[in-house]
C-alpha cells in the first residue's frame, strides 16, 4: 500500500497528474483504512475536481466564443462540457465519499454545480454550504464563497458570463478582434467570478 503512495508521490512530483491518480486510487482501493494513503487520495481527487472544473468552463468558453463567431443567438453547453462538469462532481463526491466534513469537497462541488446551472442548482448549492457551515461555522473562505453565490449579479444578471463580449472574451474594434478588456479575455463576469 506505501509503495502506491510512493508512485503516487514520485509521479505527481513529475507533473504525471494522471499515473499519480490511479496509483493513489490503487493504493486506497487495497488500504482505505491507511491515514496517509487516505489523505493523499483526498487531496489528489480535490485537485482532480478543479482540474476537471476549469476544464469544463474552458471548454465552455471556447463553444461560446465559436457560437459568437457563428452568430448564433444563445448557448447551451454541449455533451462534452456536460460530461467535464459532471466528471468534476464525480470526483469531488469520491472525496465526500470518504469524508462528508471536508469543507473544501463540499464548497468546491457547490462551485462546480453553480457553474454548470446556476440558476437551476442554486437550492442544491445552497444545501451543501449549510452542510459545511453546520460542520465549520466559522469558515470565512465557506461565507465568503456563499455569499458570492446567493446575490444576484447585477452586472451579468446570474449568466456568468462577460457582459461586455458575452462571454466570448474577445470584443471587435472596427475590423479588428482583441482581448476583452474587461475580463482580459477569459469570458467570464469579473463580478461575480462564476462560468
Amino acid at each position: 500500500m506505501t509503495s502506491f503512495l510512493v508512485n503516487a508521490q514520485r509521479s505527481l512530483e513529475d507533473g504525471r497528474f494522471e499515473e499519480a491518480k490511479k496509483a493513489i486510487e490503487r493504493g486506497y482501493a487495497l488500504s482505505p483504512d491507511h491515514e496517509r494513503v487516505r489523505d493523499f487520495y483526498q487531496q489528489i481527487l480535490l485537485a482532480d475536481g478543479v482540474k476537471l472544473s476549469r476544464k469544463a468552463r474552458d471548454m465552455r468558453r471556447d463553444e461560446v466564443r465559436a457560437m459568437v463567431k457563428r452568430e448564433r443567438p444563445s448557448y447551451q453547453d454541449s455533451p462534452e462540457v456536460r460530461t467535464a462538469f459532471h466528471l468534476a462532481v464525480t470526483s469531488l463526491d469520491k472525496v465526500l465519499a470518504v469524508d462528508p466534513t471536508n469543507a473544501k469537497a463540499l464548497m468546491l462541488k457547490a462551485g462546480v454545480l453553480d457553474r454548470m446551472d446556476r440558476k437551476g442548482m442554486r437550492e442544491d448549492v445552497m444545501r451543501l454550504f449549510e452542510k459545511a457551515l453546520e460542520i465549520h461555522p466559522g469558515n470565512d473562505e465557506l461565507l465568503y464563497a456563499r455569499e458570492r453565490i446567493v446575490r444576484s449579479c447585477a452586472q451579468c444578471g446570474d449568466s456568468g458570463v462577460c457582459p461586455d463580449c458575452q462571454g466570448a472574451g474577445e470584443v471587435s474594434a472596427l475590423l479588428f478582434r482583441s482581448r476583452c478588456p474587461s475580463c482580459n479575455g477569459a469570458g467570464i463576469c469579473k463580478r461575480c467570478g462564476l462560468f
